[in-house]
């Protein structure tokens, strides 16, 4: 199977027209491999906020540009399935906010990758699923104007998720997260400001650390049953965190930046519980 297409829009705003091509085609393979593979450009208006003049640089804003490549493999499906996808997709023309909020435009980036995905039975009546991706990503930093890390370069994200029918209607699951903590740009010192008569920062490499690692197991279970032919109910509970594991959202400094603290994550240990009741109405 292959598809080819080509899209065009005109932007008031940006005052230019787009053409965006794009082809994607599939093949099951003799021993029932599924290969896909997709190439396109696509266009994107810049948020029409970053257009006011009191947020813009000068340098007009266009259309931003992305061109992607993908390349995947499939085995299975239903129940028990392998998906691999491989990407790559470059990015130009980016629209982007410094740290004053001012609008700066010309960025440039680049994001590789591999998803992959797989589910089916295991041990103990149990089914499973896990989704884990490995990514490289590289853009343009707005305030110093250098190709480093993106903000997105979380490099390894992992989901495992193992599920079990206990008795009739009682399900229960156990779900690991884990991600590679996210970049950011530090504070490398900071000078008195007399006019101010505050500390102004001055910034080390841009996104020279990350954040610590994020990991959180949860906990769920919830009970299905058929009151009647048109009546049915779900009860469930759910902790969360159930570790009370303290997961860095950022870091805040002390007035003087000589100090950095950990700002935790609001997902602290919780319970949550619900149940819904459906009346399924008869077809007559």
């Amino acid at each position: 199977l292959l598809i080819a297409g080509v899209r065009t829009d005109r932007s008031t705003l940006t005052d230019e027209r787009t053409v965006d091509p794009r082809l994607s085609g599939a093949w099951v393979t003799p021993i029932g491999i599924t290969l896909t593979a997709a190439w396109g450009i696509y266009h994107q208006v810049p948020d029409p906020l970053y257009f006011d003049d009191s947020l813009s640089t000068g340098a007009p804003l266009e259309s931003m540009r992305a061109r992607q490549r993908i390349v995947g493999a499939q085995v299975g499906g239903g129940a028990q399935m392998l998906r691999i996808e491989a990407y790559d997709k470059q990015y130009d023309d980016l629209a982007q906010r410094t740290r004053d909020y001012d609008v700066v435009s010309g960025g440039t980036g680049r994001v590789r990758g591999v998803d992959v995905f797989a589910k089916g039975r295991g041990p103990l009546g149990t089914t499973g699923r896990v989704a884990y991706s490995a990514v490289s990503s590289r853009r343009t930093d707005p305030d110093a104007r250098v190709v480093t890390r993106s903000a997105f370069d979380i490099t390894h994200t992992m989901t495992a998720v193992a599920e079990r029918t206990i008795l009739g209607g009682l399900r229960a699951s156990l779900a690991c997260r884990f991600a590679t903590g996210r970049p950011f740009t530090p504070v490398g010192s900071a000078a008195y400001d007399d006019r101010q008569q505050v500390y102004v920062p001055s910034y080390a490499a841009p996104m020279s650390e990350r954040l610590p690692d994020f990991r959180r197991l949860d906990f769920s279970t919830s009970y299905f049953r058929q009151i009647t032919p048109g009546l049915q109910s779900v009860v469930f509970v759910s902790l969360m965190n159930m570790l009370d594991r303290t997961n860095a959202q950022r870091y805040r400094y002390s007035a003087d930046y000589s100090r950095r603290y950990l700002v935790p994550s609001l997902f602290e240990r919780s319970v949550y519980f619900g149940g819904t009741i459906t009346w399924l109405k008869e077809n007559r």
